[in-house]
């Protein structure tokens, strides 16, 4: 008899839900204006292939073998992970698009993967500043601020 990996399957019902709330979100929005998407094309398009691989992870997490049951923190990694990423969107008016999405990846480089400290501060860093760049400084989209205005 299979068993199912719950951790992968409450990740991917996690991940499902995230991908509910963009489409429902997104449907608020305009979807076409004249001849060119609207600003509710985009979150639904992403919405749309978040479900989708939420789907194909959960129908993965059911096919594919589980751990054995007596495997230690089956369910830490995964729940860590979706903690994080929750944690990061909750925060990201509170504390600023650059500050989230650095500590978003230092929990999941430096605690959910394990990887040695100053490794992850810096890539955790380095990513996030790239990430600054190309969406505030190149692209001028307006991210939030918080209390740093970064």
């Amino acid at each position: 008899m299979k068993r199912i990996n719950w951790g992968d399957l409450l990740l991917s019902a996690g991940f499902a839900a995230m991908g509910l709330v963009w489409l429902i979100g997104a449907r608020a929005m305009p979807m076409w204006e004249r001849e060119t998407p609207g600003p509710g094309w985009l979150p639904f398009a992403f919405g749309a292939l978040l479900l989708a691989l939420s789907v194909g992870a959960a129908a993965q997490a059911i096919l594919a073998p589980a751990p054995a049951p007596d495997a230690p923190g089956a369910l830490r990694k995964p729940l860590l992970v979706l903690g994080a990423t929750l944690a990061a969107v909750l925060g990201l008016e509170l504390i600023g698009f650059a500050a989230a999405v650095f500590l978003l990846l230092l929990v999941l480089y430096a605690v959910a993967e394990r990887k040695p400290l100053l490794p992850s501060v810096l890539a955790a860093a380095g990513v996030a500043a790239a990430l600054h760049l190309i969406f505030a400084t190149w692209l001028a989209v307006p991210l939030p601020a918080g209390p740093f205005g970064s």
